[in-house]
């Protein structure tokens, strides 16, 4: 069998149910893709590819996830299957977010609000080897008056998460494998970026920009 012509798997990670089985049902009547899996729980997708190291993968990720971002699962998605191509699917429309999602560097990042010829141009796009973004997208970075930069590095970004989660800074520097002294110090240095004096006034300021 000519492997080339063997259609790829695709996986649909959304923790809101209704889109997760209307998305996934559509994938499936377009019959692109050989298998179509639907999954609200990091735990299972993480599972799945587990047991499916070496399959190409197309995998429609959701930017929030049970209250978080879930660009973090980036690293552990490539780790598990470098074949999986992600295409994060949001419904955020701040340029800076958008500028958050695309330093992850996703394969693809579609609206929600898309309509099924940017889902089948995605993935023609993906299929060519090139980066996808849906109309929508690109307009809210072209009509963006200013340069989008995110104010806090990776690690942060990282570390907010947690804070976000309502975590310690014990329990932080434990998941990140930091001292706590670590996370002090990167929380002094994120509540000067944002110009705030408390981690709740933090907290606000990375939710207003998408962030967690």
């Amino acid at each position: 069998m000519n492997m080339d012509k063997i259609l790829p798997i695709s996986i649909v990670l959304d923790d809101h149910l209704l889109f997760l089985d209307s998305f996934s049902a559509l994938l499936e009547r377009l019959e692109i893709f050989r298998e179509v899996h639907s999954f609200h729980k990091e735990h299972d997708l993480i599972q799945f590819l587990i047991h499916h190291p070496q399959d190409k993968i197309y995998l429609y990720l959701d930017y929030y996830l049970n209250g978080k971002n879930s660009l973090p699962l980036f690293n552990e998605i490539k780790r598990l299957n470098r074949k999986t191509e992600v295409i994060v699917v949001s419904s955020v429309t701040t340029p800076i977010t958008i500028g958050n999602i695309l330093n992850y560097q996703p394969r693809a990042v579609i609206s929600k609000s898309s309509g099924l010829d940017s889902i089948l141009q995605c993935k023609k796009v993906i299929d060519n080897g090139e980066q996808y973004l849906c109309p929508e997208i690109k307009k809210i970075i072209n009509n963006s008056p200013q340069k989008s930069d995110i104010p806090f590095s990776s690690r942060e970004l990282e570390i907010l998460q947690y804070f976000a989660k309502g975590l310690s800074i014990v329990q932080t520097a434990e998941q990140t494998h930091l001292s706590k002294h670590t996370i002090v110090s990167h929380r002094r240095k994120m509540m000067h970026k944002a110009q705030v004096n408390s981690i709740t006034e933090l907290l606000a300021f990375a939710r207003s920009l998408e962030l967690v």
